[in-house]
């Protein structure tokens, strides 16, 4: 099911014919989303690319789409399952060119009600690491709230603090 969020930004569920668009975005990216996202570094090729939106495919319970702005590919954006009940993570990135659009935002306000609406969500998680101040800016936006963190171990080996910022679907 496609999500229209405005008359030039879509959502549409992520499949294997944009692997290649995908890889292009992560490419161009690279190395800013290689900071804060580990997978990054391994799509390094259209194979690569075709398996990272397989994964996420089969990640019960997820649902994973590509963010299309003025007809292209610029992100995924995620609703990704987890244990607590009434409860998701949010989960997104964005090719370098598309920052500074408030394009999450916009998203954010048509889908959280959505979310509410047709899976009874309640409440909605970000997974932040502690350095990601625009993705914390954007949680706090919705009225998330550092609720905890954990330790995690990057791609350079050493130990970064993921945050976990939850805010109430009421």
């Amino acid at each position: 099911m496609d999500y229209d969020i405005s008359p030039s930004l879509t959502l549409t569920p992520l499949n294997i014919k944009q692997a290649n668009v995908l890889l292009e975005a992560v490419d161009k990216s690279r190395e800013s989303l290689e900071i804060y996202l580990p997978w990054a570094q391994a799509v390094t090729d259209l194979n690569s690319a075709k398996q990272y939106i397989t994964e996420r495919q089969s990640i019960r319970g997820s649902h994973y789409f590509s963010i299309v702005y003025h007809e292209q590919f610029i992100g995924v954006f995620a609703v990704k399952s987890v244990e607590a009940p009434n409860t998701c993570e949010i989960g997104y990135w964005l090719c370098e060119k598309a920052r500074g659009n408030a394009i999450i935002d916009q998203i954010l306000r048509v889908m959280l009600p959505r979310l509410k609406e047709e899976l009874a969500m309640r409440q909605i998680e970000f997974h932040c690491l502690d350095f990601n101040i625009p993705s914390i800016k954007i949680a706090q936006r919705v009225g998330a709230k550092l609720t905890r963190s954990y330790s995690v171990t990057m791609q350079d080996k050493l130990s970064k603090t993921m945050c976990i910022y939850t805010a109430d679907l009421s």
